[in-house]
């Protein structure tokens, strides 16, 4: 059962590393890095990124194990109000932008 669990799991993760919130963010800061300096350190920071994640999928298994059952329950609710908080911003955001003309 816990086999099948993780492999519905999975491809939800995949839109959500590389997925249409991941690409906009990359373009808006890609237009606030002005230069080649700028624009390279964009490129090391996006590369740390998936060396983060690539590390994080490799080491799942054993991040489960040590969280437990009681530490995913709470990583889910934090990493939860995270992108509620995220959400909220990018509401206010886009209204502020909507009002500002």
């Amino acid at each position: 059962k816990d086999m099948i669990h993780n492999i519905a799991a999975f491809p939800l993760a995949i839109p959500l590393i590389a997925g249409p919130g991941a690409i906009s963010a990359t373009v808006l800061l890609s237009g606030s890095f002005q230069g080649f300096a700028a624009q390279a350190a964009l490129v090391g920071i996006i590369f740390v990124c998936l060396a983060i994640t690539y590390l994080v999928f490799v080491l799942s298994e054993r991040i489960d194990r040590i969280l437990g059952q009681t530490g995913r329950s709470i990583l889910t609710r934090l990493l939860g109000v995270i992108l509620a908080a995220l959400a909220v911003q990018f509401v206010a955001d886009g209204i502020k932008a909507l009002i500002a003309g």
